[in-house]
């Protein structure tokens, strides 16, 4: 188990000084940047780990290392493809800068289950890949859609999850 008086900015500051980190600021993600998408779900990731007693680096790596690529690495690849093929290649990154234990693996490979063919196995995982979803979800309803259409799709999943009313 990890000390419990890590920070995040500890756990955080060996990867966010990389060049390649930094240009995820340049790289536009769910309305707003790369950057900022991972340093909040990172953040998230964190705190939630922590509260669970999990082993909270790992997880907080992983999620700052989820999408660590650049739009120039997908070759032509698009749409649902590319939430497919991009866990690995964020992996592939990390891998080739820094040391990632077999959870932090894990995490970055499986943070868009069910797409793609790899489960997460480890709590530290899951985590990652419901903050993931959760931290996407609100970016893209406030920075890509309008309001009405945030409106309707909500509307869609409620009567979807709790039947017409």
């Amino acid at each position: 188990m990890n000390k419990p008086d890590i920070s995040f900015e500890e756990i955080a500051e060996s990867i966010i000084h990389t060049k390649k980190f930094n240009d995820l600021k340049k790289e536009s993600h769910h309305g707003l940047t790369r950057y900022d998408h991972v340093m909040r779900v990172a953040r998230y990731t964190y705190k939630i780990a922590k509260f669970l007693e999990l082993d909270y680096v790992a997880a907080t790596r992983a999620a700052l290392l989820h999408d660590y690529f650049t739009n120039k690495e997908f070759n032509g690849v698009t749409g649902l493809k590319k939430g497919v093929v991009h866990p690995n290649i964020a992996y592939e990154n990390a891998k080739k800068e820094f040391e990632i234990s077999e959870v932090e693996k894990n995490a970055i490979v499986s943070h868009m289950f069910p797409l793609g063919d790899t489960i997460p196995k480890y709590k530290e995982s899951w985590v990652l890949t419901f903050v993931d979803k959760s931290v996407a979800t609100y970016e893209v309803s406030k920075y890509k859609l309008s309001n009405t259409l945030t409106i309707y799709m909500l509307f869609i999943i409620n009567m979807l999850l709790f039947g017409q009313k």
